[in-house]
């Protein structure tokens, strides 16, 4: 689902419930002016729903909405105060927008190159193959003195030889292909690569501070981060800060020593806003997207130089049984002119 259309509607909304126009209106009204989409559907449905008078937390259930979403809508119901929830979530998926779109561009890299990669050494196999039995057969007619048997044409001309190379890439492709369809796998790599890492942080950060500033206590904002963050590598950290502070801990700090996966740094950024959690938490928002986005610059920066070597690699490759091949053939014609 787009983030960015998704921010731009619920700013819409905001501003109509301010001038006091109802949630179910005010839906009709931007869908209506929507293009077709898997949103507007959604939001249509949602609508609708309100119509019938059902209340929010029970309308948005089985939609195919983000769970964030739903549970923002949720608490901004239980604490009437549903325009500025609205604009936190249209701050929120603003700020998650550019950031997904940043790491979907550093997605296709690889991508390209891999699909590349097959592309060469497909063409590769496909031209060692046919080549090598005009060459052989050229080198033939050099007669006892050139018998065409080099070493070189056992290398050059097996199967191995032209099939290795788009196997390897073949099974690169198909493995990345299944990091990014598969949501668990990519919640493990999101822990495990620095920029991806600080991202991940970055996010954590960003829905915490908006939950903080739509009016949830402390407790309870750590339980549906938990919540959300099912399956991650984070999800434990969180409910044992969840638990400390239901069990009477006074503050952020005092719960979250001993994370095992969130760095003590984001922990004591975080500290540092005092009283103001929702502060520290923007805080760490800026900076780990900061450092998100530096380290997805550095990755750009170095992609260029390591995707011209692979090529290049891939190419001398190919290209050296075909030297050895013309020098034997210069060799046969030398023996010729003698």
């Amino acid at each position: 689902m787009n983030n960015d259309e998704l921010a731009f509607v619920n700013r819409q909304l905001a501003g109509m419930l301010k001038a006091g126009i109802p949630m179910e209106a005010g839906l009709k009204k931007i869908t209506a002016s929507m293009t077709d989409s898997k949103l507007k559907v959604q939001l249509d449905e949602l609508g609708s729903r309100l119509e019938k008078g059902q209340l929010v937390d029970k309308a948005v259930v089985d939609l195919d909405l983000p769970e964030t979403y739903k549970r923002l809508l949720a608490l901004g119901q239980a604490s009437q105060s549903m325009p500025k929830v609205l604009l936190c979530v249209a701050d929120y998926y603003e700020r998650i927008g550019t950031l997904t779109t940043r790491l979907r561009g550093l997605a296709v890299y690889p991508m390209l190159i891999l699909v590349c990669g097959l592309i060469v050494s497909g063409l590769m196999a496909y031209l060692s193959v046919a080549l090598k039995d005009d060459l052989v057969s050229i080198t033939d007619t050099g007669g006892e003195s050139y018998n065409g048997h080099h070493w070189i044409f056992e290398v050059y001309g097996s199967v191995w030889f032209s099939v290795f190379p788009m196997c390897v890439f073949a099974v690169g492709l198909g493995f990345y292909s299944f990091i990014l369809r598969s949501q668990k796998m990519r919640k493990y790599f999101s822990w495990k690569i620095p920029m991806l890492r600080d991202a991940a942080l970055a996010q954590y950060a960003s829905l915490t501070e908006v939950l903080l500033n739509s009016g949830a206590p402390l407790p309870e904002v750590m339980g549906m981060v938990s919540k959300l963050e099912t399956g991650s590598e984070m999800e434990s950290d969180m409910k044992k800060i969840e638990q400390r502070l239901s069990e009477g801990q006074a503050s952020y700090e005092a719960a979250a020593r001993g994370c095992k996966t969130i760095p003590d740094f984001f922990n004591w950024i975080v500290a540092q806003g005092g009283e103001d959690v929702a502060a520290g938490f923007s805080h760490a928002r800026s900076i780990y997207s900061g450092r998100a986005e530096n380290k997805m610059q550095a990755f750009l920066h170095c992609f260029l130089p390591v995707n011209i070597l692979l090529m290049g690699i891939l190419l001398l490759g190919f290209c050296l049984p075909h030297f050895a091949i013309l020098i034997d053939l210069l060799r046969m014609v030398d023996q010729f002119g003698m």
